[in-house]
C-alpha cells in the first residue's frame, strides 16, 4: 500500500508540474523544458483565474494525502511540494505581484528572451526562432499589465526600479537584437518587425509607469509582521519570531566588527578596519579588465576546490563569466549566479558581474568599480562559483533523485545562500582565502550579511524606510551609495531572502555539527556530498534525512 501511494503521489507531481510550467513558460525555459519556448505568461483575468485555479486544486490534492503513511524520502518531498504550493498561492493572492510590481512584467518579457539567448540548449537559429515569437509577444504582456496594474497600491520605489529596468533594455531591442538575428537570413525581417513593435511598447509603458502610475503609487512593499513570520515558518522552516532575528542580526553585527577590528590589528596596528578596506577599494581592476579578472579567479578557484577535495566535481559541469544583463542592473550591484535549469541535459551556470556602464553618472561608475577591488574578487568567486552556489545548484542538478528535491531552492533560500556563504570561511580555513586583507574582505562581507538582517526585518515589518535601510549600509557596512540602493531596492521585492546568507550558514553549521556526532568517519568531502546530494532542501528537511536511522 505505501509503495502504490508514493508511486501515485510522484504521478501527481510530475502532471501538476507540467500544468505549472505550462502556465509559466519562462520559468519553463529556466528549469529546462522547453515546451513553451515561443511563449510568453497570459496574464489576462483569465489566464490568471486558470494559474489561480490550478494552485488551489493541487493544494486540495495535497491536503487529501496522509503524509504519516508515506516513506521517508517521499514525505520529505511531500513536504516540499505542500509548501511551495503554499507559497505560490500566497505570493499571488496576498502579496499580488500581478497587481503591484510593475518589474514583473518587464523580467517576463525580457527575461523570456534572453534566456534563449544565453542559455546555450539548442542551435542558435531554433532559439532565435523562440526569441522572436516572445518577442512579438511582448505588447500584449504589456497591455495586460496596463490592465492588472493598481496605481494606489504601487510602493513607488518599485515603479523607480521598473522605469530604470525599462530604461536599460530599450536599447538591446532597437539595436543588439536585430542584428544579432543578422546571422540567421530567413529570420532578421521577422525579429526586427517584433523588436521594433517591442519597442514601441515598452516606451508606452514606460510612459504609462511615468505619467499615470508614478503620480499615485502609494503602496507599501512592506509585508508586515505576521506574514514575514509566516514565511518563516512555512517556506524556510524556522521557528524565530521577527524580534528574536532582529535581535541575532545586530549581536551579529557587533561580533563581526569586532572581529574585523581584531584582524585589522594583525594587518596595520595604526589604523581601522574601514581604514584599511577604503585603500583597498582604490585597487581594482581597469572597466575592460573586470569579466577577464573574474574569470581567472574562476578557473584558480576550480582547480583548488579539485586538488585538495572540497567536493568532487559534478561531471559535465561548466560555468560562464558574463556582463549582467542590463535589465537586473538596478538590482544586481556586484554580482550573481543564474543556475542552469534541473531539467537541463548541458549543466552550464552563467556568472553575472555587473561592471561601470555609460549610462552612470561619474561617481556612480568610480562607486561601482571599488565594489569590485582586488581583495574581494576571490570572496566573490568562492560564493558565486566554486565551491558555492554555481557547484552546490549543478549538484543538486545531477544528483537529487527525486523532481521535488530539485526544486528546494524554489521554496526556501537558506541552504543555497546559506551554503555559499559557508563556503567563504571554509576556504579561508583551507587557506585559498589566505591574503589578511582578502581576510578582512571577507569579515566584511559577513558585516555585510548581518546587515541584512537587520534591514530585512525592518524594512518588512515597517520600522525602516528605504532611504533609511540605504543610510544603514553607507554607515554600518562601508558600502557606496549607489551599490546601497541596488542592495535595497532588490531587498524590498524579496522578504526573508537577504536574511537567509548569514542565517543560512549558521543553520548549516549546526547540521554539520549533528552530522558529524552521529558519523565521525566522515572525510570533508564525504560530508560535503552527503549535504549536497539532497538538493536544496531547507536545514530543518535535511537535518531529518542525514540524520535518520
Amino acid at each position: 500500500m505505501p509503495q502504490a501511494l508514493e508511486q501515485e503521489f510522484y504521478r501527481k507531481v510530475e502532471a501538476w508540474f507540467s500544468r505549472l510550467l505550462e502556465e509559466s513558460p519562462v520559468a519553463a525555459t529556466a528549469l529546462g523544458d522547453h515546451r513553451f519556448d515561443g511563449r510568453l505568461a497570459d496574464y489576462s483575468r483569465a489566464g490568471l483565474a486558470r494559474k489561480e485555479r490550478l494552485l488551489r486544486e493541487a493544494l486540495e490534492d495535497w491536503r487529501k494525502l496522509d503524509p504519516s503513511q508515506l516513506g521517508l524520502e517521499a514525505r520529505l518531498d511531500y513536504e516540499v511540494v505542500l509548501r511551495l504550493t503554499q507559497s505560490y498561492l500566497r505570493e499571488f493572492e496576498r502579496v499580488r505581484g500581478h497587481q503591484r510590481n510593475p518589474s514583473a512584467y518587464v523580467y517576463e518579457c525580457v527575461g523570456g528572451v534572453f534566456l534563449l539567448l544565453v542559455r546555450d540548449f539548442a542551435p542558435f537559429p531554433e532559439r532565435l526562432k523562440s526569441m522572436v515569437a516572445r518577442t512579438q509577444e511582448i505588447p500584449r504582456v504589456l497591455r495586460e499589465a496596463q490592465e492588472n496594474l493598481v496605481p494606489e497600491e504601487i510602493p513607488p520605489v518599485w515603479v523607480e526600479i521598473a522605469l530604470e529596468s525599462v530604461q536599460r533594455v530599450i536599447p538591446a531591442f532597437a539595436f543588439f537584437l536585430p542584428a544579432l538575428a543578422l546571422r540567421v537570413p530567413r529570420l532578421s525581417p521577422k525579429m526586427l518587425r517584433a523588436s521594433r513593435a517591442a519597442v514601441r511598447a515598452l516606451r508606452q509603458y514606460q510612459a504609462f509607469l511615468a505619467e499615470r502610475v508614478q503620480p499615485h503609487a502609494r503602496g507599501n512593499f512592506a509585508v508586515g509582521e505576521a506574514l514575514f513570520e509566516e514565511i518563516l515558518r512555512e517556506d524556510h522552516l524556522l521557528p524565530y519570531r521577527a524580534e528574536e532575528l532582529l535581535r541575532l542580526g545586530q549581536e551579529l553585527l557587533r561580533r563581526t566588527r569586532e572581529e574585523m577590528e581584531a584582524q585589522a590589528q594583525r594587518i596595520d596596528p595604526r589604523r581601522s578596519a574601514q581604514a584599511i578596506l577604503e585603500e583597498a577599494k582604490n585597487r581594482h581592476p581597469a572597466p575592460k579588465e573586470i569579466l577577464p579578472a573574474y574569470r581567472r579567479e574562476v578557473e584558480r578557484a576550480r582547480e583548488f576546490v579539485r586538488r585538495e577535495g572540497v567536493v568532487t566535481l559534478p561531471e559535465g559541469e561548466s560555468l560562464r563569466v558574463e556582463p549582467t544583463p542590463p535589465a537586473l542592473r538596478p538590482t544586481i550591484p556586484f554580482a550573481a549566479y543564474m543556475m542552469p535549469g534541473p531539467l537541463e541535459k548541458k549543466q552550464e551556470g552563467i556568472f553575472w558581474v555587473t561592471p561601470p556602464d555609460r549610462l552612470m553618472p561619474p561617481r556612480a561608475r568610480k562607486e561601482k568599480l571599488r565594489g569590485h577591488f582586488w581583495a574581494k574578487i576571490p570572496v566573490t568567486v568562492v560564493h558565486e562559483a566554486y565551491p558555492g552556489h554555481h557547484l552546490q545548484l549543478v549538484y543538486a542538478n545531477r544528483y537529487a533523485k527525486t523532481l521535488p528535491r530539485k526544486l528546494g531552492s524554489a521554496l526556501s533560500s537558506l541552504f543555497v545562500e546559506g551554503w555559499a556563504f559557508y563556503c567563504e570561511e571554509l576556504m579561508e580555513n583551507l587557506g585559498y582565502l589566505n591574503d589578511p586583507v582578502q581576510k578582512l574582505a571577507r569579515l566584511s562581507d559577513q558585516l555585510w550579511r548581518a546587515a541584512r538582517i537587520v534591514i530585512d526585518v525592518s524594512l518588512h515589518t515597517g520600522t525602516m524606510t528605504v532611504e533609511e535601510a540605504v543610510e544603514f549600509l553607507v554607515r554600518e557596512v562601508g558600502m557606496e551609495r549607489s551599490n546601497a540602493l541596488a542592495e535595497v531596492r532588490r531587498y524590498t521585492l524579496s522578504p526573508t531572502q537577504p536574511l537567509s546568507y548569514l542565517v543560512g550558514k549558521l543553520e548549516i553549521l549546526k547540521v554539520i555539527e549533528e552530522v558529524r556526532r552521529a558519523r565521525p568517519e566522515l572525510s570533508l568531502r564525504e560530508l560535503h556530498e552527503a549535504l549536497l546530494s539532497q538538493g536544496s532542501l531547507p536545514p530543518k528537511l535535511l537535518r531529518e534525512r542525514l540524520l535518520a536511522g
